[in-house]
């Protein structure tokens, strides 16, 4: 086997629960723009029960924490090339 870390994908019931979370926040924001209490209390029920629902569902465990995957697009990055800060 390779040393190489496998490619990491999240579950496609973690980003419904982001889909829900999001719809929650955009019903919600209507409903403060429109001055309606009753979109706006929505809005935020159906964001809480989608964040509950995410929690509920693992949504925190398709976090990769590894430290030597590098998730830059071109090529690796080098920490010998940062620049430097300039201390007064």
């Amino acid at each position: 086997m390779s040393d190489l870390p496998t490619p990491h994908h999240s579950k496609p019931l973690s980003w419904a629960m982001v889909l829900v979370i999001s719809a929650g926040f955009a019903v919600g924001t209507v409903g403060v723009c429109l001055a309606s209490w009753t979109i706006s209390i929505v809005g935020a029920a159906v964001a809480l029960v989608g964040a509950v629902a995410a929690l509920v569902t693992g949504i925190m465990e398709d976090v990769d924490e590894h430290p030597s995957r590098d998730l830059w697009p071109i090529g690796g990055r080098d920490p010998s090339r940062r620049r430097r800060r300039i201390s007064a």
